[in-house]
């Protein structure tokens, strides 16, 4: 069996971001752009949050729950993390008040970061109920309560202030001594069927999973993908393929605006992969078919055929692995 050629994640951003160091990294959507960040940039922001982390204390070890939707800052301040050899905690975004509560405790997070106003709100809700929680961070702009104050992620990062060679070699060096039996997260089950149970996942698990993963999907080009993300990134499934995947390859994550606008999204990011469910897909059908049915009778006839020979097509290629030739 062929040897997983990273010991950690943020060893694999490292090497990665040198090799791919001008290719896209990340992009997300803001006042109607798309913005990006090259992987040198992009490493260069996630530096600059565990330099952050450091300066607030966090110690190895330390638990750092991130609830959120997806987004860039989802990613940064977990790899920050990471590089300092925390431990983050995604709580997805659509818990409750009560859930978060304990879903922070049980953990004993002591770093909140913190999407919205909107997600703030649910964390002000229960502040009593979470004395361990000693910092809460945003990734937008807004002002919080005195009796639980924000800092946002800029604030954090001292994202002004570039990070110095001296700083870079303490950084790197913490994040040279990661190795595969570190925790790297803890999932929690969604709590359907009881209390939520933490799942705990080393550095050795995560990246085998997703090196592995890469082998069995057999098209992914190295730094020319373009991943669509929009499955939680508090679920295992997204973090591993839509994330993990991504980055060991060199590709880009473009972050979707919202599950509405996925459609949307794809017309404009066009991704050549996506990590989806059958709801998503379903949609796509309905809403597509729903188009067709307005069409001319001849409209309609050639929608049928096209989609009749993108049907061979498939069969074709993917599961007779043969040459399409001419359908």
């Amino acid at each position: 069996m062929e040897e997983v050629p990273f010991k950690s994640v943020p060893q694999m951003l490292k090497m990665n971001a040198r090799r791919f160091a001008g290719q896209t990294a990340i992009s997300y959507k803001k006042d109607g752009k798309w913005i990006s960040l090259t992987y040198d940039h992009f490493y260069e922001r996630v530096l600059m949050a565990a330099r952050g982390l450091r300066k607030v204390g966090l110690a190895p070890g330390d638990r750092v729950a991130i609830f959120s939707e997806n987004r860039a800052g989802w990613v940064i301040s977990d790899l920050g993390t990471q590089c300092v050899r925390g431990v983050t905690v995604p709580i997805y975004s659509t818990n409750t008040p009560e859930q978060v509560a304990y879903v922070i405790n049980h953990s004993e997070a002591k770093i909140v970061f913190v999407s919205t106003r909107v997600q703030y709100k649910k964390l002000y809700a229960i502040r009593d109920q979470i004395p361990r929680v000693e910092m809460v961070i945003g990734y937008e702009r807004f002002l919080g309560e005195r009796d639980l104050p924000v800092h946002t992620l800029y604030q954090l990062s001292e994202i002004s202030h570039p990070v110095t060679d001296e700083e870079r070699r303490e950084i790197e060096a913490e994040m040279d001594s990661v190795v595969p039996d570190d925790l790297v997260t803890i999932i929690y089950t969604s709590g359907t069927t009881g209390t939520p149970k933490g799942v705990m996942l080393c550095q050795s698990n995560i990246l085998f999973d997703a090196f592995y993963g890469n082998r069995k999907l057999h098209q992914i080009v190295p730094g020319k993908e373009v991943f669509l993300s929009f499955l939680p990134l508090s679920h295992v499934l997204e973090r591993t393929v839509g994330y993990h995947v991504a980055l060991m390859t060199g590709s880009h994550i473009a972050f979707a605006e919202s599950v509405d606008k996925v459609v949307e999204n794809i017309l404009e990011v066009r991704p050549t992969m996506m990590i989806s469910v059958p709801r998503l897909f379903e949609k796509i059908y309905s809403r597509i078919y729903e188009n067709a049915h307005q069409m001319n009778p001849a409209k309609r006839r050639l929608f049928h055929w096209a989609v009749e020979v993108g049907r061979r097509y498939v069969y074709r290629h993917y599961i007779e692995h043969a040459h399409a030739g001419r359908l």
